[in-house]
């Protein structure tokens, strides 16, 4: 008797396993993700990994709208505007990209991979011409540089306003009297009186170790003293940054 009752639990375990089972013939795997998935530092970073092999793989636990499927983490919690989170064009905020890509010393290199060589839309078919709407798209000067007037500041690339700082100083004096006396030149290229221009914004010299502008070496500028040797006012000695 107590083998025939042993037979019959054994029968219905096994029942009730198989039938679990057959419900699902394709069993996930289980995968966990490496402790830097969310380091935008590391090679594992779950973003490069997008890039790598597409969000596809992602649907069979996030659900094929990544709303959480049977994690139960949706993608959207982080990426309110995929695959970048809402701080991603908040100007004031941290995340703002724009500070990320100043971390980065101003590369947008990472920024190809999904927008395009061009930053046109790529594969991501999100164009950043959108906002950034100059002829060179997030690469025009005054994206980093000054305003929607011209490429001088102020603003300086630290988000400065002040004519006392002298990375922004006497500039849009200058500009003004520059293009109003000298028919040759316009708002695009009177940056070239005081300073060699780039080509591009990968030219050497141009993003480098040096943390300001250089300024050409005929005007004779002295940093320390604020002030251009040969300037075009003469004898008279104006400081840049207290310009009156």
């Amino acid at each position: 008797m107590k083998t025939v009752y042993l037979t019959l639990v054994f029968l219905t375990v096994s029942g009730l396993v198989i039938l679990c089972c057959s419900r699902d013939k394709e069993p996930l795997v289980s995968y966990t993700h490496p402790s830097s998935w969310m380091n935008v530092k590391s090679d594992e970073f779950h973003g490069k990994k997008v890039v790598e092999i597409s969000y596809s793989s992602c649907k069979s636990c996030h659900g094929t709208s990544l709303d959480g499927g049977k994690s139960g983490v949706s993608c959207f919690k982080c990426h309110q505007i995929y695959p970048h989170s809402s701080k991603w064009v908040e100007l004031a905020s941290a995340g703002f990209h724009g500070n990320y890509i100043r971390g980065e010393n101003w590369s947008m290199q990472d920024c190809k991979p999904c927008h395009g060589n061009d930053y046109r839309g790529g594969q991501s078919q999100k164009s950043c011409y959108d906002c950034h709407t100059g002829s060179q798209g997030p690469e025009t000067c005054n994206v980093c540089h000054g305003s929607q007037a011209n490429a001088a500041p102020p603003e300086d690339l630290n988000n400065r306003t002040s004519t006392s700082e002298i990375t922004i100083g006497a500039h849009q004096i200058m500009i003004s009297n520059f293009v109003a006396t000298n028919e040759n030149l316009t708002i695009k290229n009177v940056c070239s009186v005081c300073h060699q221009l780039p080509g591009s914004i990968s030219q050497a010299g141009h993003i480098d170790t040096t943390p300001h502008a250089e300024v050409l070496s005929s005007l004779g500028w002295d940093r320390n003293k604020r002030t251009c040797a040969n300037s075009c006012h003469g004898e008279e000695e104006h400081v840049w940054n207290n310009f009156k």
